[in-house]
């Protein structure tokens, strides 16, 4: 061990020191592992939170969209060829529309979709009753989001009429094009898209909107992360008028503001952790004041003032890896077991923390990116080798002669 680290110990965890310089250092040590543990559970949660929302939001959302493909024939082609290419990939042309949904009790917006290859098209939901395949042909079903299905007042069985913005000349005049569909079945994904899903076969869109040709393909994969390369692929041997969008690309505005919400609190948190690396310089100005004596005798005995600021570095950088070292260790612990703590607590109170109903979540998913881990163990320890630098500077330059004699500087 190096002589100025085998000194830095002695001072770190010594018995030497006077009790409120020993307790100013424990707390320094106890504020950084707070800190550290604080913003690896608060990132692990929201990365957690994010991965979720990202999950659960592609269950109802195409991975990949080609718009327009041609005619039905046209995109029928360019689907299988997409998906003989791109194993495990399903690809379908579908129509979109924006319809007003009417029951018995009010009235809904949704977005009224028809795909071509039957529920593929939706094989991420989790169906709450009745049958997806009911909506395959030409039969005038329709398959609604529980969200929108609450909202309406409706349940298996029951009729919506879909008011589609086109015009129908009537012996009344013009009224809007609408028709009367069977809700068939009723399914979820667990987050927003659930109050605006609505879903039929493309016959049936088709003859309500009265469409020539399909919108587009929609493209759904095994790995949607494959996404951004299939896509970028596709849009080299696009025509000119075709666009090629991602899930990334439709959701951009969402993930955008997630990654600003995680950098926002991830500048607050920090800012406890600074809080705790300044409080080491509280710590070793105390100890080079009530060292004095000893730093006079280490110059004596030759210790040059460049090994004197290496003692108080390495004592500044063991109070901080203790905090660290802590605090790591307890946030990874916390966010491993984050679920059967939440457990604890709701049993302990008798309250639901996370109600699913207003949440869509019953618990605290996690994620715990070890990139994340790495960042802020290595910022905390170099915030606490810049907080260590005044002291260490300050125990450089105490003169033996004036220590000795005990005259303050």
């Amino acid at each position: 061990m190096p002589f100025e680290l085998d000194i830095a110990q002695r001072l770190s965890f010594g018995a030497g020191q006077r009790s409120f310089t020993r307790w100013v250092a424990i707390l320094s040590a106890t504020g950084m592992a707070i800190g550290v543990a604080s913003l690896i559970v608060v990132l692990s949660v929201m990365n957690g939170l994010a991965g979720e929302l990202t999950g659960r939001l592609l269950n109802a959302t195409p991975h990949i969209s080609v718009t327009p493909a041609g005619t039905l024939s046209e995109a029928e082609i360019r689907a299988t060829d997409i998906e003989r290419r791109w194993a495990a990939v399903s690809a379908s042309p579908f129509l979109s529309r924006q319809v007003m949904l009417r029951s018995s009790f009010t009235s809904a917006g949704a977005e009224l979709t028809g795909y071509a290859s039957g529920p593929s098209g939706l094989s991420g939901v989790t169906v709450v009753g009745g049958d997806l395949l009911s909506v395959s042909g030409a039969g005038y079903n329709v398959v609604l989001g529980q969200s929108l299905a609450e909202q309406l007042g409706v349940g298996i069985g029951d009729q919506v009429d879909v008011v589609l913005p086109n015009l129908s000349v009537t012996p009344l005049g013009l009224l809007p094009r609408y028709r009367r569909l069977t809700v068939s079945a009723i399914v979820t994904v667990g987050a927003s898209p659930d109050g605006i899903l609505a879903w039929t076969s493309y016959e049936t869109l088709q003859k309500l909107a009265r469409a020539d040709a399909p919108d587009g393909v929609q493209i759904r994969l095994d790995n949607p992360d494959r996404a951004g390369a299939i896509a970028a692929q596709l849009k080299l041997e696009a025509s000119e008028p075709s666009t090629v969008t991602t899930w990334a690309d439709t959701n951009q505005s969402l993930f955008a503001a997630i990654r600003m919400e995680k950098v926002l609190v991830s500048i607050l948190l920090s800012a406890l952790i600074g809080v705790a690396a300044f409080s080491v310089v509280s710590s070793l100005t105390m100890s080079v004041s009530e060292k004095r004596s000893d730093i006079a005798a280490l110059r004596v005995l030759g210790l040059t003032p460049l090994g004197v600021m290496r003692v108080f570095l390495f004592h500044g950088l063991l109070l901080a890896v203790l905090g660290v070292v802590v605090g790591a260790s307890s946030g990874l612990l916390i966010a491993t077991n984050l679920e059967l703590v939440m457990t604890f607590i709701e049993t302990l109170s008798g309250w639901t923390l996370f109600d699913p109903s207003v949440y869509y979540i019953g618990g605290l998913p996690t994620e715990i990116l070890y990139s994340d881990v790495v960042t802020i163990i290595s910022g905390a320890l170099v915030l606490s080798v810049i907080a260590a630098i005044y002291p260490a500077i300050r125990a450089s330059r105490v003169s033996p002669v004036n220590a000795l004699e005990g005259i303050s500087l």
